[in-house]
């Protein structure tokens, strides 16, 4: 019997490995979300353009603020709220790097047509495994995460309130 059970012990933490090496983001997901204050790990996700882009390398610091919206194409409040960014970095060349980080099941396949049909000033980061927006601590869309030049978190909000303006939060900011 301790030959069996310690056989399945080995099968279970070489399938957890497996697990490990496949989620691009395991040490983000692993323990407590991300907060306000804190510094943003480099993570790294593909990019529209072609190629894994680092958020440290790619992203970090090419504005005073980066703005994440994690999003699915068929999010109506992701449209809207996406508009509202896009309208805003058109009005504020240079101090918003925006992203659209799409969570949608087929990647790609789904999100560079939804690109091509809607003129949005972002860029898109594509996330099917749902793992960024999970290091953020959010389990739905939309969802948003500012964070500043250094990297840190400065503010996070999940869902969409039609009543509270991103271009307003975005200017405190730069205040």
């Amino acid at each position: 019997m301790s030959r069996i059970a310690s056989r399945g012990n080995r099968v279970l933490a070489a399938g957890f490995l497996v697990l490990l090496t496949c989620l691009p983001f395991a040490s983000l997901a692993v323990g407590k979300p991300l907060e306000v204050g804190q510094k943003v790990p480099d993570f790294s996700l593909p990019g529209l353009e072609g190629g894994a882009l680092s958020f440290e390398k790619d992203i970090r610091g090419k504005a005073p603020l980066t703005v994440f919206l994690f999003m699915t194409t068929a999010c109506s409040a992701c449209y809207d709220e996406l508009k509202e960014i896009s309208e805003f970095v058109g009005k504020n060349p240079g101090k918003v790097d925006a992203w659209a980080v799409a969570v949608d099941l087929r990647g790609e396949q789904t999100v560079g047509p939804y690109r091509k049909a809607n003129f949005f000033r972002v860029k898109y980061l594509v996330d099917p495994k749902f793992s960024l927006p999970r290091a953020f601590g959010f389990n739905y869309t939309p969802s948003l995460a500012v964070v500043d030049a250094r990297g840190v978190l400065l503010h996070k909000k999940g869902g969409y309130s039609p009543n509270e303006r991103i271009a307003d939060l975005l200017r405190t900011f730069l205040k």
